[in-house]
């Protein structure tokens, strides 16, 4: 699966909206945010007032009585200092709960879609989506929603207020204000545009950041560091320039802002001049109409400048929504059946292809009893590894079934799922952290005593006991500590202590040396009594120690029998034959 392709214009319809429900997950920290808010502006606004009218009052030589009024200030002011800083610590406290939460979401979408479904997204891409652009939606959720909601608030009880001093005065703010709002609405499509490109820049000089430091070894030995570097380089100009234009956008629309909420003071200076020349106000009202104008032009000022980055917002949260939308290739069974616990693994009349037009499997059929391996066998691209994803249902068939014990896989859940069929592959990655922790992996509550025992059926044991932290071993990271067969070694112990009845080795001794490979088919075949093991594999001594061996050839079964009679009949080293050519070609 590729990954979901965006509108022309960069923007999901609906995507932030599609975000904004997170909210209701806390209403206690959103509501202590909105009380908050709202009572820090609202004791603002009163003592601006306050201070504005002892100002005017002073001025016309109107009797005050300063001591209470200097006393209701200093409430005020602390009111406003504590509710300033307890909005700040609930609306921070209520987005990074939020943004745990995208990210265990983010990270439930790519486990649902993965591996069949990231094929069209890199590493570092994914890792952008998960830190940096659900962090960039703080903003979202720590700075506007409420704020926006608040200054609403605000501004509607300055109007009021505003027009009750001077019914020409909102004559003036108010369509100022409308107009200050109006900015970041008529730049959005620039602002949309700007902000995708930031966030696609960001993605990019990520993912590349990534591959470059898990390929450090290739490109230090074929000499590539220095086009690696130009190319960083490059990546790097461009989201410079790309936040360079974003920048300018966002300055232009705060200089219209500014602009836009300068001439409304003059204009409102001069409506209250007039209006104490007319005397429509007293002159110890003057200063009050000033704060009351502004109370107008504030929140509207406010929200302008916190939506002026909401092409930023609206392209982080488009790329969020587009990987927790994403289909899974796989089914969730509407009636889950209970784990099988083993029985026979059939394929019955299997068909699929990863593209509609290009059938990689047509119609094969198999069994794998308990207690049996079997052995796929074919050149590359017959559909041998087909069958392991299938098994392991990283994808389903397109036809066909595949049954655990009768079970079909469609009617497990993914747990137990996993708990039925596990996988020793190829490419084995482990963990930083220690050999025990590896092993731990399907099974994180195992004992020591169970991870000593499995170690040992590993043929582990040999290795860890002349380490001198044993099981504790750091593995490094990827296991970088540790050689290929000791990885795989781990590997195979992780997959054991799982229990889990089916087995998949898929190419897991590709890379293996004979006496490596020799420790690790023993172990399996000491512990597989009750387990139906399907192996991936090309190497002939491998293939020998199957019980049986399967030879694919166009996505169809060509042979099935031992692999003593395959070869007398020639047919399974023309078939390891025709996998190895293919290999090498």
């Amino acid at each position: 699966m590729t990954a979901p392709t965006p509108p022309a214009d960069g923007q999901r319809p609906g995507a932030l909206r599609r975000l904004l429900p997170a909210i209701a997950g806390h209403p206690r920290p959103f509501r202590g945010t909105l009380v908050a808010n709202l009572l820090g502006q609202l004791t603002a606004l009163a003592a601006a007032v306050l201070g504005a009218a002892l100002a005017g009052r002073a001025v016309a030589g109107v009797p005050t009585p300063v001591g209470l009024v200097t006393g209701v200030l200093g409430a005020l002011v602390a009111v406003v200092t504590l509710a300033t800083w307890w909005e700040m610590y609930v609306s921070h406290d209520l987005a990074y709960r939020i943004l745990a939460d995208l990210r265990t979401r983010v990270y439930d979408a790519i486990t649902r879609i993965a591996p069949g479904g990231t094929g069209g997204r890199r590493a570092g891409d994914l890792a952008t989506v998960a830190l940096s652009d659900i962090e960039t939606l703080e903003w979202l959720f720590a700075h506007i929603i409420a704020q926006v909601l608040t200054a609403t608030v605000v501004l509607a009880v300055g109007t009021a207020l505003a027009a009750w001093i001077d019914p020409w005065l909102p004559a003036v703010v108010l369509p100022a204000a409308a107009l200050v709002t109006a900015v970041p609405w008529l730049l959005r499509r620039h602002a949309d545009r700007h902000g995708g490109q930031v966030r696609a820049a960001t993605a990019e000089l990520t993912a590349d950041i990534v591959d470059t430091v898990h390929g450090l070894r290739e490109l230090t030995v074929f000499g590539a560091m220095e086009q690696r570097r130009a190319q960083l380089a490059a990546r790097t100009r461009r989201l410079g320039r790309t936040q360079r234009r974003n920048a300018a956008r966002a300055g232009l629309e705060t200089a219209l802002i500014d602009a836009l909420v300068a001439a409304a003071g003059v204009g409102a200076v001069l409506v209250v001049l007039d209006g104490v020349r007319a005397g429509r106000l007293d002159v110890a009202s003057g200063p009050v109409a000033l704060v009351l104008a502004g109370a107008v032009l504030g929140p509207a000022s406010q929200v302008a400048l916190l939506l002026k980055e909401a092409g930023t917002l609206r392209a982080a949260a488009d790329r969020v929504d587009a990987l927790l939308q994403a289909p899974s290739p796989v089914s969730v069974p509407v009636r889950p059946v209970p784990a099988p616990g083993g029985g026979d693994v059939v394929f019955e009349n299997v068909h699929f292809g990863y593209l509609a037009d290009r059938p990689v499997l047509r119609g094969v059929s198999f069994s794998v009893r308990p207690g049996e391996t079997v052995a796929l066998v074919g050149a590359s691209g017959v559909g041998k590894s087909t069958c392991a994803h299938l098994l392991l249902r990283y994808h389903d068939p397109t036809a066909g079934r595949i049954t655990v014990g009768g079970v079909d896989l469609r009617d497990l859940t993914d747990a137990d799922l996993r708990r039925t069929v596990t996988v020793v592959p190829q490419d084995v990655h482990l963990f930083p952290g220690s050999i025990a922790d590896n092993i731990r992996l399907g099974r994180p509550h195992a004992t020591d005593d169970e991870v000593r025992a499995i170690a040992d059926a590993a043929q582990l044991t040999p290795f860890l006991d002349a380490l001198p932290a044993g099981l504790g071993t750091p593995a490094g990271e990827r296991g970088a500590a540790l050689s290929g067969g000791q990885r795989a070694r781990v590997a195979v112990a992780r997959a054991l202590l799982t229990g889990a009845p089916v087995l998949v080795l898929d190419e897991a001794a590709a890379n293996l040396d004979a006496a490596t490979e020799a420790d690790l088919a023993a172990a399996l075949e000491a512990t597989g009594d009750h387990r139906a093991t399907l192996v991936i594999a090309h190497r002939l001594a491998t293939i020998m120690r199957a019980d049986r061996v399967i030879i694919l050839d166009g996505g169809r079964i060509v042979a099935d029998d031992t692999p003593e009679q395959l070869r007398r009949r020639g047919a399974l080293t023309a078939a390891v034959r025709g996998d190895e050519a293919t290999a090498v070609g």
